[in-house]
């Protein structure tokens, strides 16, 4: 069958926008997918790579600690809120500093210490349950 330029610009043009279609699909639907974990997610990548590097550097550094690590911080989130989570994190910083002027009330003070024992607590579950 032998078609004219127009027929064959227009075929052209309908295969040009079948496959445009088709490789937009994934990529909305991976764009969306993306969307939605991040939705659900409350702590930031950022925070749970620190916190998985930390924890790595307490109990090895094999894949299957990485897995474990992930696993605690995952817990984590979903018991304690990201903003509680940094105040927690901030006060654990103080209380490492040596214990003069300011900081004194962060290593001494009850709501510190009951914060602070909250995050240990969930830590320690978090230990029973990934590791």
């Amino acid at each position: 069958m032998i078609m004219g330029k127009s027929s064959m610009y227009k075929h052209q043009k309908l295969i040009y926008l079948l496959l445009l279609g088709f490789l937009q699909l994934p990529g909305q639907a991976l764009s969306e997918d993306c969307n939605k974990a991040n939705q659900q997610q409350n702590y930031p990548t950022a925070a749970k790579v620190d916190y998985v590097i930390g924890c790595m550097a307490s109990n090895g550094q094999s894949h299957e600690i990485m897995q474990k690590c992930s696993c605690s911080i995952d817990l984590i989130e979903k018991k304690i809120p990201y903003q509680e989570y940094v105040q927690i994190s901030t006060l654990l910083s103080l209380q490492q500093m040596p214990n003069s002027g300011r900081n004194a009330i962060y290593k001494s003070s009850t709501w510190s210490q009951k914060a602070v024992a909250r995050l240990r607590d969930i830590q320690a579950d978090s230990t029973l349950r990934c590791f």
